[in-house]
């Protein structure tokens, strides 16, 4: 299985269309390559399920946690996991395996929520910024979203890009009460859209960022049938949950 992997991921880097990965989360078109400076902290993830892989993002949060979708890594079918840290260098240096028993995933009486955790040991690479949860999102601010798909909205193209691309979008009232899938309480969401710009499959899990902090969790958009926005995880309502598991803290009021 490594020799099948490795081929694979050389595959994915030089941009080739593997038909085996199986491309259901979103990605990024109508956006720009990151610069080298930017998106230290994203992170590409493959998941291997014993028979497909799937492309996801993801986000250092401290030297041992990565947030990224839930449904990036489902609690069935997930047989392994693979994370490139610091994908604007050398992707294949910068490979980490998961340990599949160490993935939190939120849970609670509705069911589970399209968030995750996953555990590694992350030390000397670049973290992102926990989001100021007394200044929220509102609408019309503008965010931005990151991945590594195809650039076009030509859904027969599925070729992924070979770097890291970035777009802007603007925080929008959600039309859809909710979204097929994981859990999505509306109260622990927000949207984003805007003319030109838009996600295709491979960029679920990727950090929604606004002034420099990680404010989102990429999770559905763009051809699914939540295609009048793109959609987040609000990462502030899981404040208390990410905490905990992380030992990580968010920004506090007053605290110098």
């Amino acid at each position: 299985m490594a020799d099948m992997m490795t081929g694979l991921l050389l595959l994915l880097l030089v941009g080739v269309t593997v038909g085996r990965v199986v491309d259901l989360h979103k990605r990024i078109y109508g956006g720009q390559e990151c610069a080298a400076t930017e998106r230290l902290y994203h992170v590409k993830l493959i998941r291997y399920d014993g028979t497909n892989y799937f492309l996801c993002g993801g986000s250092l949060i401290n030297k041992d946690w990565i947030l990224t979708a839930g449904h990036c890594v489902p609690e069935v079918g997930t047989i392994s996991v693979t994370a490139f840290l610091r994908v604007n260098q050398d992707v294949e240096k910068n490979r980490v395996d998961i340990n599949i028993k160490e993935i939190e995933r939120k849970k609670d009486s509705k069911g589970t929520h399209d968030i995750a955790l996953l555990k590694l040991d992350a030390t000397g690479y670049e973290i992102v910024s926990l989001p100021d949860c007394e200044n929220r999102l509102t609408n019309g601010k503008t965010v931005q979203v990151a991945g590594h798909g195809p650039m076009t909205a030509n859904t027969k193209d599925t070729t992924p890009s070979t770097t890291l691309q970035c777009a802007n979008t603007k925080v929008t009232k959600c039309k859809l009460a909710s979204c097929p899938g994981f859990h999505s309480d509306p109260v622990q969401r927000f949207c984003y859209t805007e003319t030109g710009v838009g996600t295709r499959g491979g960029d679920s899990g990727g950090g929604v960022m606004y002034n420099g902090m990680i404010y989102g969790v990429h999770v559905s958009g763009g051809m699914t049938a939540c295609d009048k926005e793109s959609q987040a995880k609000d990462v502030c309502e899981y404040q208390d949950w990410i905490e905990i598991i992380t030992k990580s803290s968010f920004p506090k009021v007053g605290i110098v």
